[in-house]
């Protein structure tokens, strides 16, 4: 037991807002769920300069007022981080606003057991504070992995989503 009990202090992580000193580590991070989407579905299509515009966006994401980032990190580095913002939900539909996961990774090279869990009730918590009572979140369709997890948190599908080749 105390071997288990070792081994669970390195992960021990620290959960806080992000800032733009943690955007390249993000980046790879972004990246590699991206590298790993890709290969079962053709529509994460990554661009050349895919994770200097992942940046860029993210940075519009720290100055908004409407979004946060949390970053997760041990003393090894950036570990995973989730962005939250609020939106608008859809015209004549309660609540009129709701939260929005934009944007989830986590290190794929080391497990980080409970980890997308505590960054998840990180941003719940966020939103809470805002009043808003309802999070969506997109799934990708080929990663059942990830569906199982939202599952597993207790969310209930509601919309799909289909891309089409023009």
């Amino acid at each position: 037991m105390l071997a288990l009990a070792d081994s669970r202090l390195k992960y021990d992580m620290k959960i806080r807002l992000a800032t733009e000193r943690d955007l390249p580590q993000a980046a790879v991070l972004w990246h590699a769920r991206m590298a790993l989407l890709q290969q079962s579905d053709a529509y994460f299509a990554l661009r050349p300069d895919a994770e200097r515009e992942w940046r860029r966006r993210a940075a519009g994401w720290l100055a908004d007022a409407r979004a946060a980032m949390f970053a997760a990190e041990d003393e090894a580095g950036l570990r995973g981080y989730v962005v939250v913002a609020t939106a608008d939900n859809l015209p004549g539909l309660q609540p009129p606003l709701l939260g929005r996961i934009s944007d989830m990774a986590l290190d794929l090279h080391q497990a980080h057991p409970g980890l997308a869990g505590r960054l998840l009730a990180r941003a719940q918590g966020w939103l809470q504070e805002r009043g808003i009572e309802r999070l969506l979140v997109d799934v990708p369709a080929r990663y059942p992995l990830e569906e199982a997890f939202w599952r597993g948190q207790g969310a209930q599908p509601c919309l799909s989503g289909y891309w089409l080749r023009l």
